[in-house]
């Protein structure tokens, strides 16, 4: 995808301290750059332009979920906070364990969230919970794959522009929120027929 001539890309030596976080992605670094820079960099092929497109899925995924009941809605939005956090605290980071451990408080949430829905404080469709369980297996599996840095660490340099395991985790994490969807939508239709004890 070369739409725009861009600038000359740096190797990982070269490269802006906040980018070296992965030692077996060689080449294709973008040089630091103006916002009218980096708004180029959308049509031309760099190391990093795979991930640009993954992270302006999550936006719109997430604009879709917020269709949800309030009570939902508010958990959502919780969530949404607690994944920007997370995400905050991942760029600063400068190694992989220390990236992961910015999303400790999301993992926190989600999982205080799958104990009330096992033991009985929270409802909703049984036929979910497998969902949800996915969901989380997916984005966990993400994060492993990127701080064990598969398939690069095996092959430094062929996976600089694609099929690392930055661009991996962010699959990953794009198919746990499908399913986090497919499990509210399941929800929500379990939540029409629900009648509450009495």
């Amino acid at each position: 995808m070369v739409l725009y001539e861009g600038p000359r890309l740096l190797d990982f030596a070269k490269a802006p301290a906040h980018l070296q976080f992965n030692k077996y992605v060689l080449t294709g670094y973008r040089p630091v750059s103006t916002a009218e820079e980096c708004l180029r960099s959308l049509f031309y092929m760099h190391n990093e332009l795979g991930n640009i497109y993954t992270h302006g899925a999550l936006p719109i995924i997430y604009i879709t979920l917020l269709c949800y009941p309030a009570v939902q809605q508010t958990a959502l939005l919780a969530y949404i906070l607690l994944s920007a956090y997370g995400i905050y605290c991942a760029t600063t980071a400068r190694t992989n364990v220390r990236r992961l451990r910015a999303f400790v408080w999301q993992a926190m949430f989600r999982f205080s969230l799958f104990l009330f829905r096992v033991y009985g404080s929270g409802v909703g469709s049984p036929n979910s919970l497998r969902l949800f369980v996915i969901m989380d297996c997916l984005a966990v599996l993400g994060g492993l794959v990127n701080i064990v840095q598969i398939p690069e660490r095996f092959k430094p340099g062929l996976f600089d522009n694609w099929g690392n395991s930055h661009q991996i985790m962010h699959v990953m994490v794009i198919c746990s929120i499908i399913y986090l969807h497919w499990g509210t939508l399941e929800d929500l239709a379990w939540i029409r027929t629900y009648q509450c004890p009495e």
